[in-house]
């Protein structure tokens, strides 16, 4: 997994945290999507991350719920949502060929939209809502990163 820019690049991090929410058993698909990119948003904001626009960011190819940085990088975040009252598994991170494509893809376009970024990344945050008040979150830092050489 990796980008241009700089050479080798970190391996993707995951970070694992539980968080509260609102009452699974009524929540629509769309109130759940809605809670669960709220959950992510306080949970970056949390780790440090400035979020820079509360609407997100969207192209042809995806919608990034979240766009923040992270120290001097800008980086798009992508949150699956999923809700599974009493389940004890982990939320999913798979990436495929496919979604690794669409995130190049939004991050090339993030770049070409917005001169002044310098790096940029694409992060995925996976949230299971598991009870009432209760979801399990997991983080995939660096799911495609690109960095200008500063040669």
């Amino acid at each position: 997994m990796g980008g241009g820019g700089r050479g080798a690049l970190p391996r993707p991090r995951e970070v694992t945290m539980t968080e509260k929410t609102e009452g699974a058993a009524t929540m629509a698909e769309e109130g759940l999507a809605a809670t669960c990119e709220g959950i992510a948003r306080d949970y970056l904001a949390h780790r440090g991350y400035e979020i820079r626009a509360a609407d997100g960011w969207s192209c042809d190819c995806e919608d990034a719920p979240i766009v923040a940085t992270d120290g001097d990088e800008t980086v798009l975040i992508a949150v699956i949502s999923a809700c599974e009252e009493g389940s004890a598994r982990m939320p999913e991170l798979s990436v495929g060929a496919a979604e690794f494509s669409i995130m190049r893809r939004a991050c090339l376009l993030y770049l070409a939209d917005h001169g002044d970024v310098d790096a940029i990344r694409h992060d995925v945050v996976s949230i299971v809502v598991t009870g009432e008040r209760q979801a399990k979150l997991r983080h995939l830092i660096g799911a495609w990163q690109w960095a200008e050489s500063r040669e």
